[in-house]
């Protein structure tokens, strides 16, 4: 047992030594930087290209998640995005979008009606297939800078494939605003 009683106190002397180290240097706060200022980045902005690598948050439903070709995406029943606009003022309602022939054949002429934040913007009746361009200005009191302005698109044809009922409506290229 002697050597169990030597033991203790050589132990605790050890500890005692070890415990027994300096203290940190102190040092100085890091510098304190002021945050930027101006607006949150947001993820959607005014206009959008559907090869665009953030383009599925401007997506609020009924668009393919795939992309398509040299950069469009087909719309299924009633398409709808979002978009965020730095003004209102003489803003124009652009898109860019096709109806295939293939899907065509089926429906034959198509009427697509243009919402913006629920409210009909046009109504337009194409009477061919091929790749087609919208533009029309917009009334500033339908927009607003403070919350997201919507964009729904209801074509009165949608195409239904035969295999799994799947209602396409249009291919889509570009869409969004411009003054």
């Amino acid at each position: 047992m002697p050597s169990v009683r030597l033991a203790v106190p050589t132990l605790l002397l050890i500890l005692a030594l070890w415990a027994c180290v300096p203290a940190p240097d102190s040092f100085p706060p890091p510098f304190q930087r002021t945050p930027l200022s101006g607006p949150e980045p947001r993820a959607v902005g005014p206009f959008l290209n559907m090869n665009d690598p953030n383009s599925e948050a401007h997506f609020v439903r009924d668009i393919s998640s795939g992309l398509e070709g040299t950069g469009w995406r087909w719309t299924f029943a009633r398409p709808e995005l979002r978009f965020w606009l730095d003004s209102t003022r003489r803003q124009k309602f652009v898109i860019d979008f096709g109806l295939p022939p293939a899907t065509f054949q089926q429906t034959g002429p198509v009427t697509l009606s243009f919402f913006i934040n629920g409210k009909l913007l046009a109504a337009v009746r194409y009477s061919r297939s091929g790749d087609y361009h919208f533009e029309k200005a917009v009334p500033a009191a339908w927009l607003t800078t403070e919350a997201e302005t919507l964009v729904a698109i209801l074509a009165d044809k949608p195409y239904i494939a035969p295999a799994d009922g799947v209602r396409l409506s249009f291919t889509l290229f570009r869409t969004g605003f411009i003054s």
